[in-house]
Parts: structure tokens; sequence; C-alpha cells
């Protein structure tokens, strides 16, 4: 056997509330590597491993870098090698392998331990912070011009005639259940102070309800594109429709199959047909899917050759729409689907773990991402709204994506489940996988 044929796969997972790093070393699960022992050599700094193989493999070597430092006493770990049993393929896809796998303590001083705030900015890309009133969107797939700054460069505000207006304002709205708290706060308010004549409570309270209207905190208040403003939320950029250009309705005989599912219409790329959003008929515009489209900040001036367009993957955006919503409803479970019957249920079993592995087109860097067990739904419907008499099995939370973004989530989580090693990719009935998720880089 050649050097190229001996699949020697590294894997390293940092588990952070128990201060590990768990190490797995995959060789095939054929008679051929019986015997096979791994030599594992950690690195001065403690931050990397270099794995051997021992003879007639000795010429074959790997190194991938730790998730974090671990202590010296990893060394004596790496050390206590014992022969494992052939796995086998829990999905009978594939050939057998042969697993080993060391736990190693976190160096105390390591950085990676020091308590984050898991801050909605920090892994929500493309926040009103980022933009500038010259950014510009596009497709993602074909590069036509969805919102272009010198749409209202020196007019001002489309529709307005506000020649002062230096390009686009970006604003971030607010969290998920802040209409819901409105609500609430609206219902509850303390009542006036005794001693108050009638008239005097009827007038103030008046008063106050104007206020709230104002102000935007009025029980019936709710966010309403404007134009010369891009709105920003997790998954999309809320725009007037007055301001988008390359843009049409959907099919009306394709949207006639989703009109009770949704009173929502598709909008699409004049020029490539993708689903680059949907009309918002509540906040009477026009709702951008950031999994669709990619920005540039640069301005309009820029040559072409160094304008730096950025886009995301799609799976980081619904990584932060599933990490939105635990923090906002303090849910882990969840079910996620396209409004067809069929779906995937989600179990977030690790909201921020990092990993390493030396998996071909994987960086040999950490990343970090969302360990998550998922397993298919048959019946979504029965999951989320049980019959009388029969309670949910689960109490999980409802996310729905369009058809695209929940394709390419369910690809990202069967990818890297087969990505993991033969012992890892599975938790009783579940399926493992990853989700990469977004971190804001540090200025």
């Amino acid at each position: 056997m050649q050097e190229a044929d001996v699949p020697l796969y590294l894997h390293a997972e940092f588990l952070s509330n128990i201060r590990q790093i768990t190490l797995y070393v995959s060789l095939p699960g054929t008679p051929t590597f019986d015997g096979i022992r791994p030599d594992i050599q950690l690195s001065e700094s403690r931050k990397a491993v270099t794995v051997s193989l021992s003879k007639p493999f000795d010429h074959v070597t790997e190194t991938i870098k730790l998730p974090a430092r671990v202590n010296d006493a990893s060394r004596r770990v790496l050390k206590q090698i014992s022969g494992p049993a052939p796995i086998s393929d829990p999905n009978g896809t594939g050939e057998p392998s042969y697993d080993f796998s060391f736990r190693m303590q976190v160096d105390p001083d390591e950085e990676a331990l020091a308590p984050r705030d898991e801050l909605i900015d920090e892994f929500t890309p493309w926040t009103a912070e980022e933009m500038s009133s010259s950014t510009r969107i596009r497709c993602r797939g074909c590069e036509q011009a969805f919102l272009d700054s010198s749409l209202i460069s020196g007019s001002g505000d489309l529709g307005t005639g506000d020649s002062h207006t230096p390009g686009w304002i970006w604003k971030d709205l607010p969290s998920g259940n802040w209409a819901e708290m409105m609500d609430f706060w609206h219902c509850h308010k303390p009542d006036p102070h005794e001693g108050h004549e009638k008239d005097e409570k009827d007038s103030a309270l008046k008063v106050e309800d104007q206020t709230a209207q104002t102000k935007g905190y009025g029980a019936d208040s709710h966010v309403v594109a404007i134009s010369g403003t891009v709105f920003v939320d997790v998954a999309t950029f809320l725009l007037a429709e007055t301001n988008c250009t390359g843009l049409k309705k959907g099919n009306d005989e394709e949207q006639k199959q989703n009109i009770e599912a949704s009173a929502q219409r598709t909008l699409d790329c004049t020029n490539c047909n993708a689903t680059i959003g949907m009309e918002d008929p509540i906040a009477k515009g026009w709702r951008l899917l950031k999994a669709s489209v990619s920005l540039n900040t640069n301005s309009p001036s820029c040559e072409a050759d160094i304008a730096k367009w950025e886009a995301h993957p799609i799976e980081t955006i619904v990584a932060a729409q599933l990490l939105e919503l635990i923090e906002r409803e303090s849910a882990r479970r969840f079910v996620v689907h396209c409004g067809q019957k069929t779906g995937l249920v989600l179990w977030v079993f690790n909201p921020d773990m990092r990993y390493s592995n030396s998996s071909a087109g994987r960086s040999i860097m950490a990343q970090q991402a969302m360990k998550v067990f998922y397993q298919q739904s048959p019946d979504v419907d029965e999951l989320l709204h049980p019959e009388i008499g029969n309670p949910s099995p689960l109490s999980v939370e409802e996310l729905e994506l369009p058809s695209m973004i929940f394709e390419a989530m369910s690809q990202a989580l069967t990818g890297s489940n087969e990505m993991l090693p033969l012992s890892a990719r599975r938790f009783n009935e579940w399926h493992v996988g990853l989700l990469s998720r977004f971190r804001r880089k540090k200025a």
C-alpha cells in the first residue's frame, strides 16, 4: 500500500466545560493495519501533535494544531496506547476503522478557558455597525446588484428628494422577542397614583399612549421599512421596495402552492432566478436573505480588482439563528423545516465548541462550531402540534427556512458527520454533526 493510500486521520475537540481535549486517531479497520500503533508526539508549545505509524508504514505522518494548549502531563497520556477493536461504519456506507482516542487536560493558564459573553453581535454576521453609507449588496451567484449607493448618491433617499443624505442608513433591529416584551410592558404598566381625579388619569394615559406610539413601544407598534434605511436582523436585510433593483416577485403559479402556508411571496434575481428574499407585508418592505447575497463596504469609486466582496457560509447564518433562539428562548431542541411535511429535529448539544482535524478542505487552524445532534422527522407538524391527549415527546422550538437554505444546512450536517471519526458519528439514535459558527475578529 502506497503512502497516498493510508488515510491517517486526526480529529481533536475542545471540551471547555471539563477543560479537556479529546484527540482521535483513525486508521482503516482492515487486517493490513492490525497491530499498527500510532506514535504521537506533542510539540514543545503543547499546541500541536504529530502522529506517525509503526513499520511498515513508518513513512506516514500527520500533524494538526490543537484547539487549545494542553498541560505537560498530556505527554504521558499520549504514550498510553491500547489496541482497539475495529469500529464498523454505523451508516454502512464505508469501511470500518481503528479509532484511538485520548483525553488531555488543558493548561490552566490557557486563554481559551477565559469566560466569554455570548452577545448577539459576537455570532451574527453583518451587523449595522459593520456597514457604511456606500455598502453594496449583490447576488451571491451571478453578481446582479440589488442595493447600490450610486442610486442615491447626490440625490438623497430614493423618492424623498433630500439632497443632503450621504448614502444608506443602517440600523440593527431589536431582538426577536422585542414586540412580546413591549406587549407585556403595555399590559402591566403600574397603576396611577391614588388621589388623582378620573379626568387626570384619562389625560395622563392618553399622553402616555401617544408617547409610546411615537417612541415605538406601544402595544401595536412594529417595524416598518423606510426608504433610504436598511434594517438588519440575524438572517435578513429589510428594505423599502423602492430601494431595491434587480429583483422580481416569484412566479405566480409557483406561489399558489404556498399561499396557505405563508402570505409572503419570494423575491428572485432578475438575472439568474435565484431566490433572494421575500416580501414582508407587515413591515411593508422586502427582506433580502443574508445567505443569498454578498456585500461590499468599499467606496463605489474603488477599482473592481481591489473591491472586496464578502459572503458567509449558509451554515453560519443558520447557526446564528439557532444561537439567537437559544439566547432568547433558552431552547436547545428545534424542529427545522422548509414548509414541507418532513424536516429535521436538532439538539444543540454544545453551542460553542472548538475543534481541529486533518481532513481535506479543512483549515489546519482550530475552528469554531456548534455540536449538533440531529435526526430525520417524517412529520414535523406532529411534533409541533400534537393531537389533544397526545403530548409532544420533546419540548421544541420551530425554525422554518427557505428550501435552499434548509438543503444547504442539511448537507453541511451530513458532510460534517462523514468528516468525524466513526466512533464519534452517533449518539444513541442521533447523528452527530457540526455547524460552523461566525466569530467576529477582534480589532
